[in-house]
């Protein structure tokens, strides 16, 4: 099959990276696929080291373009427009992976709702982001697939040691959405004996357009917890020291943090509104979103139980085996390819 897929840009962040772990899943069952982005940047440097080239998308030529291909995927509601009119031509599949920021998004981006009411077929990453998307936009035809990781070559479960202190692990784009401040409230309501025995470890950029948050935010981050900026490369390294994930998020439609921390055999702390929260089974906690107390108890939990983080971990990788892998979500997709061609 010749499949197009379309991504809005190519940033470092969670949704070109998802694209390009799709790519690699399709390629490696035979099909033929070729990249194409709206706006170019520093991610399609990825994209090239496992031999895809990236194109620049030109919406003008749609006919054109789709002579090429069997079927398209559209990446992220950014490609909306593009894929209402690629699916003039061919099958298209919006793939969204956005939940309750949708409305935000599209009312700040300027982005008709009709290219979700409109769309010939959905794909969204989780039950969460569903509910949302079926109540609000009542889609044409809505399918549900969770996200999946590839695991580097050689990568088993990691041992989850222990030095001095308990390394609570935030890698996540520093905005409201995120939940960060909230996360650093429930570390600060920690009592000082369990503080002094835990680190909160956060990564991630600081864009422009939430400067007004996250630049007061940074400034507050000291006393045991430490910014790091934004990674680009050494996630092993990252994960290595890294005791228990976080996801703090008011909305979040998926979470590959979850996942790669599952990956990693690392224990697991989301929020009610987190997709993955199915990767959490025993391997950790749910709490209440925006909820710095529930954040906090369940902190506090792993700096009192150390000689739990490893047995929790050791679930986690098990977890990660059962509902992220590439296998299922390959059988997934192309069920989904079959049934719209």
């Amino acid at each position: 099959m010749r499949i197009l897929l379309l991504s809005h840009e190519m940033t470092y962040t969670g949704a070109p990276n998802s694209l390009l772990n799709v790519a690699r899943v399709l390629r490696s069952h035979g099909h033929s696929v070729k990249v194409y982005t709206q706006t170019k940047g520093p991610f399609s440097f990825r994209f090239n080291q496992h031999g895809f080239r990236v194109r620049k998308f030109d919406i003008s030529k749609c006919k054109k373009i789709s002579g090429n291909f069997d079927i398209a995927v559209c990446n992220t509601v950014f490609c909306g427009k593009a894929a209402l009119a690629l699916q003039d031509y061919i099958p298209t599949i919006l793939y969204l992976r956005e939940a309750e920021n949708l409305s935000e998004i599209m009312a700040k981006n300027h982005i008709d709702e009709g290219c979700i009411c409109n769309a010939d077929h959905i794909v969204c990453v989780s039950e969460y982001a569903a509910h949302f998307i079926e109540k609000t936009y009542d889609p044409n035809d809505l399918h549900i697939l969770h996200n999946f990781l590839i695991k580097p070559l050689g990568r088993t479960a990691t041992i989850n040691s222990v030095r001095k202190k308990v390394h609570f692990l935030i890698a996540a784009t520093i905005e409201p959405r995120k939940g960060i401040s909230v996360a650093m409230e429930a570390f600060e309501m920690l009592p000082p004996e369990l503080r002094k025995k835990a680190v909160l470890d956060i990564y991630g950029s600081a864009p422009s357009w939430a400067a007004e948050y996250n630049k007061p935010l940074i400034k507050k981050m000291r006393d045991g917890i430490v910014y790091h900026g934004e990674l680009t490369y050494g996630k092993s390294r990252m994960y290595k020291k890294t005791n228990v994930v976080l996801v703090p998020s008011f909305d979040e439609s998926c979470s590959l943090i979850a996942l790669e921390g599952a990956m990693y055999a690392r224990p697991i702390i989301v929020t009610e509104n987190v997709g993955a929260k199915y990767i959490v089974d025993g391997n950790g906690f749910v709490v209440k979103t925006g909820n710095a107390q529930s954040l906090s108890r369940a902190m506090s939990f792993f700096i009192q139980h150390k000689f739990e983080l490893e047995t929790a971990g050791g679930i986690s990788y098990e977890n990660f085996g059962k509902y992220a892998d590439k296998d299922d979500y390959y059988t997934g997709l192309n069920k989904i390819f079959q049934e719209i061609m």
